[in-house]
């Protein structure tokens, strides 16, 4: 353990300054690995072009008794060779995407790995094991097995053993036409002790959570098979409402007819009832099941089910949400509508519309237009729509769905409702400009949202209100003399009808639902309310109270499916390559270890922990407290542009509710669509899909993701607790100096001219050559006044995230330092959206890499290449088409995304460097803790942007390497937009050895050679520094457009 501490110290020396230190971290680095290889006997680099490494299972520290049985795990059957072929063909699920990397924490165990103390938050794993094990083995554990129960256990091993509480051993036989009759499997299940006693054992594996296996997949999907069993018949019409018939069959048709029916406990804490979750096989859904309220309500618990009726929804119910969230909680800060004098909207009383002054007491209506051309408001049906009684005239063609909205309004108690279509002047462009300029403030500032979620078309209606059916009825059964009940949705996850509806796809719904302080979605089955406190169900008795609500609970299935891959995935971790064993203890396995093993097994094991976070089941909400400003916009984009319109000229009409949202209290801009706040870092967004260049007249710039179609997203930190510095930017900024500036100069410089001068001079400037001027990195990066400007550098020790706090932004979180109240705005862009800049580029090129050798000799290529007809250096399809690796004369240095599909390789390529990156770590940091919080993301911007990038030759960052490597590595990769390189000649990874970089097409205006040329951004990605500095990178202005 010794020789690993001092490999892992090697890796980064804590040395200053920071040149000197990452130097000196990579020289030492290399003879760390050297030393590694030499222990070895052969080179790790040749150790790791296995395709996969050695798997063993370790020793547990504790030995289970002969009484436990461990489930033996399941071998998948070989795809047939059609399969295999079909499989091979398509790029495969990232499984350790940002996104899903994000919500496991990971970190290698030391004494000083930075985790809490709190055993039972982060698991003490051989202790937990050694009890859950000790108790496990109290019990004889019962399973069911096709038509019966049997043992695990032989009758000679169960002496001083018994029967798990939820099992009954001589239950009672009801007759089949009895409503409350359960088949044989069902009877012996104590339903009522597994939903009001907690910590039973589970059938057959020991663990924190009640986990019972079936083997019974035919008895719950065929009525023949189970009759006229009240659980099983709950079971199966929940299943039967959640999935699809050919899900549904799919599932029958299983090879295995005794796959399992997994039943588990779902514990959230003593105040609150228990349920159950049923897995059954491979069906895609799973279903919630809960024991219904008793008669009285104040002898309900939160998390009990309520009866939901099909034909109507519940309006006392509504209103008794709002009234306690008005009433109870803190509601969060609306945008402010002081700027309006008055605000027209629907008068449900009187049934017309009129204009009220603000603020006032409303509800919004969020719905889709659809194609139907309904009554709206325009100079004609103004007079008429403001007369009382117009909107309560059965010939007026209104749509249901706005006729119920009005009724749900008066249900609740409000007076006033605002519709779009009949509260702006859809024939007024200025009426409608200044509408859309106050539409956060108007849903923001609405008692609640009403969110019409089901609809494609207004005719629809709200299910549940009036005439407006719901589709599905509540699955309620009683058995045991208790009633159960099978919830519309799991609480824990995403709300699918929610998220996968037609509202939820459309771009302008997109701030409709985020800018709402209180919002009811009518589903198909159900009311769902949220407000900034809580998530409330119609079918579901809802919380205590807004301080003590159940913790989300982290998908732990999910999170047991991806183990391998997130195994694989720190296997294969450049910031780990230098270990060439691990041992993983990963949660909920106890002290049961699995092992990657290289070549040499002697060599020494880190131990990696991995945990799953838990995450929001509202997975489609924007969230703002507790995260940096930066974290809510990169999340807005995500979910943001996944949503269609139909007139592209939209995109940022239909964005302006969020950014003035984000903006609220901070003295900032957004240009085309990018924060100010971050802007250097706002640049670097992807693709996640192929992308198509908007086109409409003053279409964004094509910097800005808005200026493409499809959907974008930006690169995450890595783990949740992943160690990382944000970007810090390497290009000199300049901007375009306005005709009027200069004309403001000359006026008040020393020659006093006349008016007669003046006037020639602004005629002169207007018509003379642009003018350029370097904005002051200094200022713009906020470095002029470190010690006393008052931004304070916090650590989120949680996350090991650096972020910065102001007493001017009370309750804000940043993760550089931004524009104060009192400071100007030092605008980038000019006033046709172009952007001047000086930086590093690097000529790109498209390459055959079947085809064209590589070169050993170090620095003779002036260019990158672009791969092209390399496949085989990603391992199982795992690159999309769109993406591509960057190489070096053949040797692998990094990794890119274009926008849209390449049509023409023979394009005038450059790469050009944006900003100064790292590969996440794991923790602990290698430099030690006092180190990394020391290294102040200020620091970081200027050591590298004074000294590295832009400082005399002599004191320049230097190009380490590239060091002679006979042959590129032939190992294939699994890509997940992480720049791989060969790091036997570029160098490992280290602090800050990356280059984001942006991939431009240099163009020019009009035919002639005489035209200015500019470039339009097609790609983003990821290179190693050392990779580029050999490609020999010239500074260049650009205009980028």
């Amino acid at each position: 353990m010794d020789e690993l501490n001092a490999k892992r110290r090697l890796k980064y020396a804590n040395l200053t300054p920071m040149a000197e230190r990452i130097k000196a971290g990579n020289e030492r680095k290399a003879e760390a690995e050297a030393k590694a290889d030499a222990l070895a006997g052969t080179a790790k680099t040749e150790s790791k072009t296995e395709p996969l490494p050695e798997v063993a299972e370790a020793e547990p520290k504790t030995e289970p008794s002969s009484g436990t049985t461990e489930a033996e795990p399941k071998t998948e059957p070989e795809p047939s060779a059609e399969r295999k072929e079909e499989q091979d063909q398509k790029p495969r699920e990232n499984e350790m995407s940002d996104e899903n990397k994000a919500l496991i924490r990971v970190w290698m165990e030391s004494e000083d790995d930075g985790q809490p103390d709190d055993a039972d938050r982060l698991g003490d794993y051989d202790a937990e094991f050694e009890e859950t094990s000790k108790n496990f083995n109290r019990y004889i554990h019962h399973h069911f097995q096709g038509k019966e129960w049997g043992t695990y256990s032989e009758k000679k091993d169960q002496k001083d053993r018994i029967d798990e509480e939820w099992f009954i051993p001589s239950p009672a036989v009801l007759d089949e036409t009895d409503p409350e009759y359960l088949c044989e499997m069902c009877r012996h299940i104590d339903f009522g002790a597994l939903l009001t006693q907690r910590g039973l054992p589970g059938t057959n594996q020991p663990g924190t959570n009640t986990v019972i296996q079936l083997q019974a997949l035919p008895r719950v999907l065929d009525a023949e098979v189970a009759g006229n069993c009240a659980f099983c018949g709950l079971v199966r019409q929940a299943f039967k409402d959640r999935c699809t018939p050919e899900e549904i069959q799919a599932t029958r048709n299983h090879d295995d007819k005794f796959e399992s029916m997994r039943l588990t406990v779902l514990d959230d804490g003593p105040d609150y009832a228990l349920r159950l979750e049923i897995m059954l096989a491979d069906l895609p859904k799973r279903v919630v099941v809960q024991m219904m309220m008793p008669p009285h309500p104040k002898a309900s618990l939160p998390l009990q089910g309520a009866p939901v009726r099909q034909d109507k929804a519940d309006m006392e119910r509504l209103g008794t949400w709002i009234q306690n969230c008005e009433t109870n909680h803190r509601g969060k800060p609306a945008v402010s509508i002081s700027e309006l004098d008055n605000l027209r909207v629907i008068d449900v009383g009187d049934g017309c519309i009129v204009t009220v002054t603000a603020p006032c007491r409303y509800a919004c209506l969020s719905y889709v237009w659809g194609q139907e051309l309904g009554t709206r408001l325009t100079f004609d049906t103004r007079a008429i729509l403001e007369k009382p009684g117009a909107l309560s005239d059965e010939s007026m063609n209104l749509g249901q769905t706005l006729r119920d909205a009005i009724e749900v309004t008066r249900a609740i108690g409000l007076r006033y409702l605002w519709i779009d279509a009949l509260c702006i002047i859809q024939d007024d462009d200025d009426d409608k400009a200044a509408n859309i300029a106050q539409m956060g403030a108007i849903y923001s500032n609405a008692v609640v949202n009403i969110i019409a979620s089901t609809n494609s078309r207004p005719a629809q209606g709200l299910p549940g209100v009036a005439d407006t059916p719901r589709s599905h009825a509540q699955v309620v059964r009683r058995l045991q003399g208790i009633a159960l009940a099978a919830a519309f949705h799991d609480p824990r996850l995403p709300y699918h009808d929610i998220e996968a509806s037609v509202w939820n796809s459309r771009a302008w719904t997109f701030q409709e639902r985020h800018l709402s302080q209180r919002a009811v979605y009518f589903t198909s089955c159900q009311m769902h309310f949220t407000c900034p406190h809580e998530s409330v169900f119609e079918d579901t008795v809802p919380g205590l109270s807004a301080e003590h609500r159940p913790k989300p609970l982290a998908d732990a299935s999910r999170f047991d499916s991806r183990v391998m891959a997130l195994m694989h995935h720190i296997w294969e971790d450049p910031t780990q390559t230098m270990f060439g064993n691990k041992t993983f203890h990963i949660h909920g396995r106890g002290s049961r270890a699995v092992s990657l093993m290289g070549e040499d097994q002697a060599l020494p094991s880190p131990i990696y922990r991995a945990v799953p976070v838990p995450s929001h089941g509202d997975g489609g909400i924007l969230r703002l407290e507790g995260e940096t400003l930066w974290k809510a916009y990169s999340d807005a984009v995500a979910m943001y542009t996944q949503r269609e319109m139909t007139w592209q000229s939209d995109v940022l009409n239909a964005f302006q509710g969020v950014t003035d949202l984000l903006a609220q209290g901070v003295n900032t801009e957004f240009w085309h669509g990018l924060p100010e706040f971050a802007f250097d870092q706002a640049l670097l967004w992807y693709p996640r899909e192929p992308l198509k260049r908007r086109g409409h007249d003053g279409a964004p710039p094509s910097w800005s993701w808005a200026g493409w179609q499809g959907h974008t997203t930006y690169r995450g930190r890595g783990w949740y607790n992943a160690v990382a510095l944000p970007p810090v930017n390497v290009v000199r900024w300049l901007r375009l100096v306005q005709p009027w500036e200069l004309v403001q100069e000359y006026v008040g410089s020393e020659e006093n001219p006349t008016r007669e001068q003046i006037v020639e001079h602004a005629q002169r400037v207007a018509h003379g050559p642009k003018i350029l001027r370097v904005i002051g990195t200094s200022t713009l990066y906020h470095l002029d006044d470190v010690e006393n400007d008052g931004w304070t550098h916090r650590r989120d020790a949680d996350r090991n995230e650096h972020y910065y706090t102001h007493a001017a932004y009370p309750g804000l979180r940043f993760t550089y330092p931004a524009t104060l109240p009192s400071q100007p705005i030092l605008r980038r862009v000019s006033p046709l959206g172009n952007l001047f800049f000086e930086a590093r580029t690097v000529p790109a090129r498209f390459v055959d890499m079947s085809t064209t050798p590589h070169t050993a000799d170090p620095g003779v290529d002036d260019f990158l290449q672009l791969g092209l007809n390399d496949a085989s250096r990603s391992f199982r399809q795992s690159r999309r088409p769109w993406e591509h690796i960057i190489y070096h004369q053949g040797y692998r240095a990094g990794y890119l995304s274009l926008h849209a599909p390449l049509t023409s390789p023979k394009g005038n390529y450059i790469l050009v460097a944006m900003s100064r990156d790292s590969l996440p770590d794991i923790a602990p940091p290698l430099g030690g803790w006092d180190a990394y919080w020391g290294l102040e993301p200020r620091d970081a911007q200027q050591e590298v942007f004074f000294r590295w990038e832009w400082g005399p030759e002599e004191r320049r960052m230097p190009a380490f390497g590239p060091f002679r490597q006979d042959e590129p590595s032939a190992r294939a990769v699994s890509e997940n937009g992480d720049p791989h390189w060969e790091a036997v000649r570029f160098g490992g990874p280290a602090m800050l050895s990356v280059y984001n970089v942006l991939l431009l097409e240099r163009k020019r205006d009009g035919d002639d050679e005489g035209g200015q040329w500019w470039c339009e951004r097609v790609g983003l990605g990821k290179v190693n520094a050392c990779a580029f500095g050999h490609a020999k990178p010239t500074e260049e202005l650009i205009l980028l457009r």
